[in-house]
């Protein structure tokens, strides 16, 4: 997957960007942690173990975290 051009949680699916509904979940999930007190390093672990992944490749980590909470995309 590599650099992602779509905030995590959307696809695009015949040339229209669309809501990925696992992905989505996921944001809501990393949100909820957070405000609940959980660190970037306990969320990322938590996500590590479910799904979906956030890049195939790659293990979810708090840097990946982090970015998620600071776009401000999901703002709203």
């Amino acid at each position: 997957m590599g650099n992602r051009k779509l905030p995590f949680g959307y696809q695009m699916r015949m040339g229209e960007i669309i809501r990925n509904e696992s992905e989505a979940k996921a944001v809501q999930d990393i949100f909820l942690q957070y405000t609940l007190g959980a660190s970037l390093k306990e969320i990322a672990e938590q996500m590590s173990k479910t799904d979906p992944s956030y890049d195939e490749s790659k293990s979810w980590n708090k840097n990946m975290v982090a970015r998620i909470l600071a776009d401000t995309r999901y703002l709203g």
